[in-house]
Parts: structure tokens; sequence; C-alpha cells
């Protein structure tokens, strides 16, 4: 035995919790996973400009020791989780270390898709957001050099489509201020186009909104002539929208997220079933859904829309959403061939906070409806038992075959059913010791943390919904912690019981 060179035994920090309990405290390195993985949104518990107070001092420590690794968690919530908002913060505070430093320049270039290697910038429209808040960060401050180096090269690299498509004229900032603060070196071939995009002449090309704006300013210039009727307008409108689509879907050149986000306009002006069925046959390409990144609450947020507002007239397409949704998930059939698994999802008060899902237009969703959506995903994918807790813990009967958006609806409806509170010991006692492994689905925010003799010999799987920096099981060996929701969780859950520190691994191996 050694006498000396003992064993390290890691410094675990139990803390006060939000709601007054006691929980551990994450490692900084995870604590600023957890708060890019769930975003800036006000939660139950904390306000925007407290989780941006959180973000720049944890970025501020990570950066001390490991800056390197700062920058990669960044860039892989931007391009991995497809994260916006807290992205182009944290990047602005990470702006601060990287003066003067080659880390920075590539840091703030453009990520190359194909090569999976580059900095920051995913779309161009990331930077305008990275300096709008950089300006409103540092009132007349110019960019930083490395910021400008990296937007050059960023701007350097881009195409044609690119440029029109990111030019976003009609905003404060917009690419042309870009160009003119950082001043790129475009290529002989690119020149011409940067001549037009500084002259206002670069036009938008086989984009939805520029095909159907066209046909719109068509049409609406033969009513002021008084060739066609306002009657008439209209449906030679529905007409050149139906054939704008289909061109599109046909030739593949609209966007697996531009798409879910006109399917209503689709049903509106489909005169003919072949764009439904064009439509259908693209969402269910399982290809694309991984290219485009999508996530499934995205595809099951499109579920609903079209749901609500045209019921059975939507049902091709929502057949196709709903075989859309399962492809957008790995397949989970494979994750856990052997043992029993047990989903718990949090339906405490606490989970009415509302938040802010990566790519959403249409605006927050209440965390509840996020962890029963990740339980229905597990219990369908591989047939896990379903339990939810708050005062007390209660399983949850259910029809397998149900599809995955009504076993969501069916458990969001669970809650009050078991109080309000947040017992996590409530769990464990109520199921017992004899499934190998268990996912909690929570803010992780409760009474007391749980004690190790409670879980011992089973895998736990704290999915951590809100990023408040705290959690509830203390970090080691069979407890693996994933933070927000996005369609990575399902690969990460392939990847932990082998090693529990995939998730920082992953990070780790991203390219600069």
């Amino acid at each position: 035995m050694a006498r000396y060179n003992k064993k390290a035994t890691p410094t675990v920090t139990t803390v006060t919790n939000h709601q007054g309990g006691t929980g551990y405290k994450y490692d900084p390195k995870i604590e600023l996973v957890s708060i890019l993985a769930t975003g800036l949104d006000n939660k139950y518990y904390e306000q925007v400009s407290e989780r941006e107070q959180r973000l720049s001092n944890v970025i501020a420590e990570v950066s001390k020791t490991d800056k390197t690794f700062a920058a990669k968690a960044l860039i892989y919530a931007r391009s991995v989780m497809g994260q916006r908002t807290v992205t182009h913060y944290g990047a602005v505070e990470l702006a601060k270390v990287l003066s003067g430093d080659g880390l920075g320049a590539r840091f703030f270039s453009k990520r190359a898709r194909k090569a999976n290697a580059g900095g920051i910038v995913f779309r161009l429209d990331d930077m305008l957001e990275i300096a709008a808040c950089y300006q409103a960060k540092n009132p007349g401050k110019t960019l930083s050099n490395a910021i400008k180096k990296g937007f050059r090269a960023a701007l350097e690299a881009a195409d044609e489509y690119e440029l029109a498509k990111y030019q976003a004229s009609n905003r404060d900032l917009s690419l042309v201020d870009i160009v003119n603060l950082v001043h790129p070196k475009p290529s002989e071939k690119m020149a011409p186009v940067f001549a037009k995009l500084m002259k206002g002449e670069l036009k938008q090309f086989n984009t939805v909104e520029d095909k159907n704006t066209k046909a719109g300013q068509e049409v609406a210039a033969k009513v002021k002539a008084g060739k066609i009727t306002a009657e008439e307008a209209t449906a030679e409108l529905n007409e050149a929208k139906e054939s704008n689509f289909a061109e599109l879907i046909e030739t593949r050149k609209i966007g697996y997220l531009a798409l879910l986000r006109n399917l209503r306009n689709i049903i509106k002006v489909a005169g003919k079933p072949g764009l439904v069925q064009s439509a259908c046959e693209l969402l269910t390409d399982k290809k694309l859904i991984k290219q485009s990144l999508v996530f499934p609450h995205q595809i099951d947020l499109a579920l609903e829309i079209l749901l609500d507002e045209f019921g059975t007239k939507a049902t091709p397409l929502i057949v196709a959403l709903n075989q859309a949704y399962e492809l957008s998930i790995p397949n989970l059939a494979e994750l856990f061939p052997h043992g029993r698994t047990a989903v718990v999802f949090d339906s405490s008060g606490s989970m009415s906070s509302q938040i802010k899902l990566a790519n959403k237009n249409q605006g927050s969703e209440a965390a509840i409806k996020k962890a029963a959506l990740i339980a229905a995903t597990l219990a369908k994918g591989i047939n896990a038992d379903v339990y939810h807790f708050a005062d007390r813990c209660d399983k949850i009967t259910f029809n397998p075959l149900d599809s995955v958006n009504t076993l969501k609806n069916q458990f969001c409806a669970k809650q009050g059913s078991v109080g309000y509170g947040t017992s996590f010991d409530s769990i464990f006692r109520t199921i017992g010791k004899n499934y190998d492994r268990v996912f909690v689905i929570s803010d992780m925010q409760g009474k007391d943390y749980v004690e190790r003799v409670a879980y011992a010999n089973m895998h736990v799987y704290s999915v951590d919904l809100c990023g408040y920096g705290t959690t509830m099981f203390k970090p080691g060996s069979k407890v693996y912690g994933i933070y927000g929701y996005s369609a990575d969780i399902y690969e990460l859950i392939k990847k932990v019981e082998i090693d529990p520190k995939a998730l920082i691994k992953e990070i780790e191996a991203i390219e600069i």
C-alpha cells in the first residue's frame, strides 16, 4: 500500500440550492456546459441578468486554467447543440481573455461544417449578434483584434449564397457594417459579389422568402394596373407560392428547418396532392434530418401547430412528422439491449419554468413539457417504466403503442397529482433497487441531495433541464450528468455507461 503518494479523492462541494435544500456544486467545466445547454432565458429560480452574470463568472473561472476548453464548449454548444444567444454572449465574455492570442482569431472564425473544424461563426449572422452584443457591453469601443481577424477570415471564406442570405440590411447592424469594420480581402472570384453587397445590390436566391416575396410583388403590380381583381390575385398568388414550394422541395434547396416553418403555408396553398407528398418525403429523409441538426422538440412543435390549426386536414404531414420525430432520435432500441430502465420526471411546481428552445421562433415552453417529451421518447425507445415525482413519486401506466406526442401530453397532464414540492428521496423509495439504470429529468432543485446508498449499483442519468449550477446527485462512478435537451442527448446516452466523462471528451475533441 502506498504510504506517501496516496490516491487522490475528488473534492465535492455541497451548497444550498434555490429551494433552500442541500445539493452538490457542479465542477466549473460542467457548470459552463450546463448553462450553455440550457440558455439565458428566465427560469423559475433565476432571471436573465443572473444567468448572464453566472455565465460570465464561470467563463472567467474556467479560462484561468483552460481557456481552450471554454472556447471549445462555446463552439460545441453552437454547432452541436444549436444554441445561439447564450453562445453569442459567451463569445463576448471569452474575448476578454483571448486578446493577443492566436486562439482568439481561430475562435471567432467560420465553422467549416464538412471538415467539422473552425470557430464560433456557424452562420454569418452569428457575427452580427456577437458584434451587437460586444457593442452593447462595451459602448464606444471597437471590436477586439481577435474578433476582427476571425470575422475577416469568416467573410473571406463565405460564398455568394451566404452573403446574400445573411446581409441583414434591415437591422441596426448589417453585414455591410461588419465588412466596413474588419476589411476582408475577397478572392478575385468573390470581389464582384462583395461589390454588389456594399452597393445593396446583392439579392437572395432560391429561398422560400425570396421567391414568395417576388411572387407577391408581381401579383400586386397586376392588381394595381387593373389587370386582375383582388380575388383573382389571391388565387394567382397561391398558385405561384405552390409552384415555388414545389420547386424548392423537388430540388432540395429548402432547408429542413425552413420546411418545418413553412408547413402551415404549404397546407394553405397546396392545390395538388403532389406538393404535400413531396414535403412528406423530405420530412422523413433520415440523412437530411441528421445533417440539419434539427431537434426532436422542433418537430414536435411543428406537429402541435398542425394539429391545433388544421386537424385531420393535415393528416399526411402529421403522419410524416411523427415518423420524422422517431428518425430524429438515434436507434433507441439499441441503446440498452439488456437490463431494466426507469424514467422519472419532475412534475413539481418549479417545472412550470419557461425554457427557450434552441432555434424555436415561436417562444418558450414549460420545462415539464421537455421532461415529458424525453420520458415519452425513452419509454417508447427502450421500453422503460415511467414515474413522476413532486412531494411523492408515482408510476404511470401508458400504452406503448401511442405516439410520442400522445404520451408526452398524457405525462404532462399528471402535474399536480403528486403535489408541487420536490422530494428526490421519494424516487428511490418508490422505484426500489430493481432497475439497472434510472433517468431523473428535473431542474435539479430539491429539499436535500440524495444519499448514494439510495441508488447503489444503479446507473443514474441526471438530466438537468434548467442549469442552475447544482445537482441532487453526488458526481462520481455511475452518475452521469446530461445538460439541456438536444438531439445529441441520445448520442451521449449510448456512451456514458462506458465513459462517464463522454461529454467533456467530446468537447475536448472539437477542432478549432
